[in-house]
């Protein structure tokens, strides 16, 4: 568990840097892209799916190994100090 959680860490975190990459690179963060966008909502479209699928796609896959991690933290203090709520 705490290789997955390890992996997919960096995966999502690697994902996210490669969409915010593609963000820039595609002027997503200026307010000059979202003025116009109305105007050229076509050609928009096929300029945000990428940075926005990465986005997606990188937060989905931290959140995932975030929590895969903080399982195996919790298991590891379980086992090794016993859990809080057995009596022993």
């Amino acid at each position: 568990m705490l290789i997955w959680g390890l992996a997919l860490c960096l995966v999502g975190a690697v994902l996210l840097r490669i969409a915010a990459r593609e963000g820039r690179r595609a002027a997503l963060f200026t307010s000059a892209f979202w003025i116009t966008f109305p105007e050229f909502a076509r050609y928009r479209l096929k300029r945000v799916w990428p940075a926005a699928l990465g986005l997606a796609a990188g937060t989905l896959l931290l959140i995932w190994g975030l929590v895969l991690l903080f399982q195996w933290v919790l298991a590891y203090y379980a086992a090794r100090l016993g859990h809080p709520l057995g009596g022993a």
